[in-house]
């Protein structure tokens, strides 16, 4: 499943892009009332009992494949109606009806691909079920039955991820919600702090249970996938933790206390779970210390606003360089790889002030981009991460790589403030400061794959990859929201083609690499004595 996904996601994510503009069609119809309410629940139940009878008629003739993919799709039709009915304001159907038809529906599906070991199944029908609610709006009010459906969704995916130890279902499923509490975050602009932080504490405690669980099952002492999922969930749990309290005006001193005392718990418990080794307790050790350390700080606001976070993130970064060199020096890996973890959680940390570092006037210039304090900031930090990735790259290449792509992101970020900023200092009008984002990242990320496609150098796949997921995600929620138009339908179908385009340049490089591999294969000879 996971060979299948590495080779097909750019050609996946295409499809999507044209499934997406048929689905944009559909919601035309839907938001100009061109067929009645009930038709369309009948015709969604319809379609996906259908696919689900077409999916079982594959199965009876042993073609398991087609059989995952078409009762997959029927499922996530399913619960896309589901979704339609649960979140729609003509309807209103009962919560509790709804609750119980998705808990039946997710029982259902969880039992199917665990008792015969449909892997492809439950990742198509989670998929869709998870992504319904993105295409399916929910309203403010109905945050709570959003909040059980996409749980009740998690614990089905969590339960079959660890007992069948298919590591993809759990990582997809975490990275779909992630996105789902993101997106609702901002379409809700909720008024108080208590509910998005019960459900961002409610994500973070589930998956955090769920891995401990996983660790401790498949026997990993939680040093592979789990290891890296768990930090992936605490330092998103800090992010929006921050962010939240920070939205409020909230001081978050006590609450990010609180957190890393829990961090340093945790940090206590994994230790003992992966039998002593000490790399996963230092780095949930380091998260607790870093939360200490935001939680006290003793910087106070400067005449220049946000001046304070660059003083405060050079001097963290100098306390990682210098742990870093101290470990280099002394040849003590565990302080190295300390630096590296501290680094990456500084990124997080900048991440969240970045934004509000007001720019300094130089030489009578009211903006210099790329020449301030906030773009020196993300140059040091970028910096310290290319190097640290050129350095591993000969002993540890999946490091090397994490910090190769943790540095693009950085670069990103840079690119992304300094056309704010530009757009705003200047009034900038001929062109939204959106689509200039969107088109940034759009030729880095074809600059980056390309480069990547013609080196054959994965790394740089990778990093490309990564741009053009997030360019992705940020055209589907940010570029096209609003009222649904038939342009944005045309555009995402030029998008799309455009996207399977690259996928046809990456299969042409694949295949041309896997030619050159079986030709510098040398015939095996048996040795005689």
């Amino acid at each position: 499943m996971i060979e299948l996904i590495k080779k097909h996601w750019i050609t996946t994510l295409g499809i999507l892009f044209l499934f997406s503009s048929f689905t944009y069609f559909l919601k035309i119809v839907f938001e100009n009332n061109w067929f009645p309410a009930e038709l369309r629940v009948l015709s969604g139940f319809t379609i996906g009992l259908t696919l689900l009878f077409a999916g079982f008629s594959n199965y009876r003739k042993n073609q398991l494949n087609t059989c995952q993919l078409l009762a997959g799709t029927g499922m996530s039709v399913v619960y896309a109606t589901f979704s339609y009915v649960a979140f729609s304001t003509s309807l209103n159907w009962p919560y509790n009806i709804t609750f119980i038809s998705v808990l039946s529906l997710t029982a259902l599906t969880t039992f199917m691909s665990y008792r015969y070991d449909l892997r492809g199944l439950i990742f198509i029908s989670i998929m869709g079920g998870l992504l319904s609610p993105l295409f399916m709006k929910a309203e403010p009010h109905h945050d709570w039955l959003l909040f059980a459906y996409v749980l009740i969704l998690n614990v089905g995916a969590l339960y079959v991820s660890i007992s069948k130890r298919w590591i993809e279902l759990r990582a997809m499923a975490f990275a779909i919600t992630v996105l789902i509490y993101a997106t609702y975050f901002i379409y809700f602009d909720p008024l108080t702090w208590g509910r998005p932080f019960f459900y961002a504490a409610s994500l973070f405690a589930t998956y955090m249970g769920g891995i401990i669980f996983a660790s401790y099952y498949e026997k990993d002492r939680f040093t592979g996938s789990n290891l890296y999922l768990s930090l992936i969930n605490a330092m998103l749990f800090i992010f929006w933790s921050i962010y939240i309290l920070g939205s409020f005006e909230i001081t978050f001193t006590i609450p990010l206390l609180i957190v890393g005392l829990g961090f340093m718990a945790t940090s206590s418990f994994i230790y003992y779970l992966s039998d002593k080794k000490p790399f996963p307790a230092i780095i949930y050790t380091c998260l607790g210390l870093l939360l200490f350390a935001i939680s006290a700080s003793n910087i106070q606001p400067m005449s220049i606003y946000g001046l304070e976070y660059v003083f405060t993130t050079l001097l963290w970064l100098l306390v990682v360089i210098s742990t870093y060199s101290i470990g280099r020096f002394t040849k003590t890996f565990e302080l190295i790889y300390v630096s590296y973890a501290a680094w990456l959680m500084l990124i997080i940390y900048w991440f969240t002030v970045a934004w509000d570092v007001q720019w300094i006037e130089l030489f009578g210039v009211k903006y210099l981009p790329f020449f301030n304090a906030g773009a020196l900031t993300w140059m040091a930090l970028a910096a310290f991460g290319f190097y640290g990735s050129k350095v591993e790259q000969a002993k540890s290449p999946n490091l090397s790589t994490m910090m190769a792509i943790a540095a693009n992101i950085i670069v990103a970020g840079l690119v992304t403030i300094q056309i704010k900023n530009l757009w705003i200092a200047y009034d900038i009008t001929f062109m939204s400061r959106s689509l200039a984002i969107s088109f940034s990242y759009i030729i880095y990320a074809l600059f980056i794959f390309a480069w990547g496609a013609h080196t054959r150098a994965a790394a740089f796949r990778v990093m490309g990859s990564l741009v053009l997921i997030i360019t992705t995600a940020k055209v589907f929620f940010w570029d096209i929201s609003g009222d649904a138009s038939i342009s944005k339908m045309l555009f995402l179908s030029i998008i799309g083609l455009l996207t399977l385009g690259i996928a046809r340049i990456n299969k042409y490089w694949l295949d041309k690499e896997k030619a050159e591999a079986e030709a510098n294969k040398q015939p095996f000879t048996p040795e005689h004595d």
